[in-house]
């Protein structure tokens, strides 16, 4: 008896969590940037029974228009299979990554590293790290904090960031270090440690390749792959490139730097966005054309991105972000497995994240919610 009450208790906790990720999805829409973008749309009798015709059929109920028609309003085009946020991190992902144990660990920017190193493919270049207050030198061996002091004193430009809970560039710094002192912030180094806390990582700068310094050389650029496994198969929805702006390091779209679409041979779309819709043809700072600018060996970066998805079979779905080097080769920045986003790639490609596939992932979503909790890891990444 005690246990069906707690399995009860369990699936209720899981749909109020589920319900809470749904009021924040709807709330985005409530700020008047964005309501200025999508009001301009108006879908036409025909695209909204296109979309019923989907949703209410597939998922079992219709959605609101929102989403399709904000993300419309940036290329224009029109999509039924547009896949809303209201869906995406409360249902989608939640779904995909049930092994929450899996997604919790893995999420930390000092274990990923050695995953991935361990299958070939690069990290950014530690110097020294700490994690849960033990500080460590560049092969994760333990080290005193008079010895981090001593290492970082004059060791020039660096990047440090947090390793847990960093999103969108939260608590990131580029320093640059000179006789204990850094020249950005004006603080001494141990004040810098002190502020970032008990788990961080200094890291080397990246020198992307030429093909991505030439777009903008202030910011580490970098791709968002998405991947998903779905049945036995990884698979990618759109990508896209970020880059920085206005002499910023940081190339996040909540950070002011813009977003644009890339097809799979490395060739970029004609408009960079950001997220309230400045639209730009040019970098507003290199004056270079984006339409069919590529970017060499990013054919790489996709096989680097599903191979490290093929590391972690037990997570479903994995924000990747990657960079290239000047050797050409991906580096692998961070991954995100929890609250990720797919509205960067539908507003960068005017095509919906998951195409044909969109209504066997919305019967799959309503199987699941429907299903016994304890029988849900059985049908996790699409069986049904």
């Amino acid at each position: 008896m005690r246990s069906k009450v707690s399995a009860k208790f369990k699936d209720m906790l899981i749909y109020l969590n589920i319900n809470k990720l749904r009021i924040c999805e709807l709330k985005k829409y409530k700020d008047k940037r964005r309501r200025n973008i999508y009001k301009k749309i108006k879908l036409n009798a025909t695209q909204k029974r296109e979309i019923d015709d989907i949703y209410k059929v597939n998922y079992g109920h219709k959605i609101p228009y929102i989403w399709h028609r904000h993300f419309t309003a940036f290329t224009g085009k029109f999509d039924k299979y547009y896949f809303p946020e209201l869906l995406y991190i409360p249902e989608f992902e939640y779904f995909e990554n049930l092994n929450k144990e899996y997604c919790i660990a893995l999420q930390d920017k000092n274990l990923f590293p050695i995953l991935a190193n361990n299958i070939g493919i690069k990290t950014p270049e530690q110097i020294v790290s700490c994690s849960c207050g033990i500080f460590r030198n560049s092969d994760y061996l333990p080290i005193s904090k008079e010895e981090t002091l001593s290492t970082l004193k004059n060791i020039g430009e660096c990047f440090l960031k947090p390793s847990i809970d960093s999103c969108s560039g939260k608590g990131c710094m580029l320093l640059n270090i000179k006789n204990g002192f850094d020249l950005k912030t004006q603080k001494n180094i141990t004040e810098i440690l002190e502020y970032a806390g008990e788990n961080f990582v200094v890291q080397k700068i990246i020198k992307c390749n030429e093909d991505i310094r030439k777009l903008y050389k202030y910011s580490v650029n970098t791709f968002r792959i998405i991947t998903y496994r779905w049945k036995d198969e990884i698979k990618y929805i759109p990508s896209i490139m970020r880059i920085g702006r206005g002499g910023k390091y940081l190339d996040n779209a909540h950070a002011g730097g813009m977003f644009i679409a890339i097809n799979n041979d490395g060739f970029l779309h004609r408009k960079a966005f950001t997220e309230f819709k400045d639209e730009f043809e040019y970098h507003p700072d290199t004056k270079i054309k984006f339409d069919r600018y590529k970017i060499n060996n990013f054919d790489k970066v996709l096989l680097a991105a599903k191979n490290m998805h093929l590391s972690i079979p037990q997570i479903g779905c994995v924000n990747w972000d990657f960079t290239i080097n000047d050797e050409g080769n991906p580096v692998l920045i961070e991954a995100n497995l929890q609250n990720g986003s797919i509205w960067l790639s539908e507003m960068a490609h005017g095509e919906g994240a998951f195409g044909e596939l969109t209504p066997e992932i919305l019967r799959w979503i309503r199987f699941m919610k429907k299903c016994k909790l304890e029988d849900r890891k059985n049908h996790m990444f699409g069986k049904i």
